[in-house]
């Protein structure tokens, strides 16, 4: 696994070890090119280590982090999955689930930035879609068209639904996810009636 960064920010195995949902993937390939993303844009960011990085430093304390939103969800999507799969029989694809769900938010480390209250969107957040540059990273990577869909429908700002069982997952376990935080911090909800 080489990205090609001189002086990374974060080690492969500090990836994994921040993220140890990841060797669920079995495909090595994809694992490697799931860590080398988060390695690449935390090195094109202006934070020093993902355990910096807010969830949504404009409407959670910066306390709430990525890194925790980020394995909850993946976490929910393999359980949701499993049960469809079990009671319903849905099948689903593992590998592309766990590395969809895992990077979602990875463009948050651009995003947003440091700030000396935690975090604040940056210009790059407000003039790029939520989700398109890790849709992009994917791209350069060489990833499943899939996977670049569930990143770019994963949001209700994409104006494209999700088209595949594990999109649709991502989708609402971020949010479940999402909604939590939000009620514990008594936040608007996400959810529209």
């Amino acid at each position: 696994m080489t990205t090609g960064i001189t002086d990374p920010k974060v080690t492969a195995a500090e990836v994994l070890e921040t993220f140890p949902e990841l060797t669920g993937i079995a495909d090595g390939a994809l694992r490697d090119a799931v860590v080398e993303i988060w390695q690449e844009v935390l090195q094109e960011s202006d934070w020093d280590h993902l355990d910096q990085v807010p969830k949504h430093p404009v409407k959670l304390p910066a306390s709430s982090s990525l890194v925790d939103h980020t394995r909850a969800v993946t976490q929910m999507a393999v359980a949701v999955a499993e049960v469809a799969e079990r009671v319903r029989g849905i099948p689903f694809d593992r590998d592309l689930l766990i590395a969809c769900a895992n990077l979602h938010d990875v463009s948050k480390l651009k995003e947003f930035e440091p700030s000396a209250e935690g975090g604040r969107a940056s210009r790059f957040g407000y003039l790029v879609q939520h989700g398109v540059y890790g849709a992009h990273k994917m791209w350069q990577k060489n990833l499943p068209l899939e996977m670049v869909h569930n990143i770019l429908v994963h949001t209700t700002t994409s104006r494209y639904l999700p088209q595949t069982w594990e999109a649709v997952i991502v989708h609402y376990v971020d949010y479940l996810d999402s909604d939590g935080l939000n009620l514990q911090h008594g936040v608007p909800l996400n959810i529209k009636k």
